[in-house]
């Protein structure tokens, strides 16, 4: 079985390593890639993911972070093979307080240079994370245009995807941080709400979520399928 994975604002999939080498042999990694330097909404983004959800076999989709939303999109539409759908430290609406929705006209490229960078790798990875991977973060986050990252903040800033999650027919796991001070806990709390049946698991992690705990995720998801009774062939 495969588990199709859109990552988080990176648009790589590079920084999925740690997770993608504790997964069980019998699910199939797929990282689906978004451009690197073209500023591109949500809806532009989906024909993408959905082309990489065309193929034969069933899979599962996961949506980290930025890529919650698009994730919840694509399922919404019943694509032939969908047996679940994971979010992880993700959104169905903007996670941001509605007073910084108003200043969505001025995040531009310029602020990832005002930004300390020792404040964002704190606020995503917490301290405890190794200088190698630290090193890995910097060199993919170098690799996307301030401005790239600049629109998909401003996506995530006006998101509302709520209807589409009320559409979706399959299981659905959210792997929360429980550290995590970037997605508050009122975004599962809406994600409860609009589908109650979802399963919630908590992980002693800050926001990135997979690459901190990458074997706890790993086996999070192993046992919502198994529990599903959604067989990995």
């Amino acid at each position: 079985m495969k588990l199709v994975l859109l990552p988080g604002m990176d648009g790589t999939g590079k920084l999925l390593a740690p997770f993608i080498s504790r997964l069980p042999s019998e699910l199939e990694p797929v990282v689906v890639s978004y451009p690197k330097d073209e500023v591109l909404s949500y809806a532009q983004l989906l024909p993408l993911v959905e082309k990489a959800l065309s193929g034969e076999g069933s899979f599962v989709l996961l949506g980290e972070s930025f890529s919650g939303p698009l994730a919840v999109m694509a399922a919404a539409k019943k694509p032939n093979g969908l047996v679940a759908v994971v979010l992880v430290a993700s959104f169905v609406r903007s996670p941001a307080p509605w007073v910084f929705r108003h200043l969505r006209p001025i995040v531009r490229g310029f602020l990832f240079h005002v930004i300390p960078k020792s404040l964002m790798k704190c606020i995503l990875f917490g301290t405890e994370s190794s200088k190698s991977f630290a090193d890995d973060f910097s060199r993919t986050a170098a690799e996307i245009p301030p401005e790239v990252f600049a629109a998909r903040i401003r996506e995530v800033i006006k998101v509302d995807v709520s209807s589409e999650l009320r559409q979706l027919s399959v299981p659905l796991l959210y792997l929360a941080g429980s550290r995590d001070v970037i997605v508050p806990a009122r975004s599962v709390d809406l994600i409860r709400k609009f589908c109650p049946k979802v399963t919630v698991v908590t992980l002693d992690a800050p926001h990135l979520v997979l690459q901190t705990t990458p074997e706890e995720s790993a086996k999070a998801i192993q046992s919502f399928l198994h529990n599903n009774e959604i067989f990995l062939n």
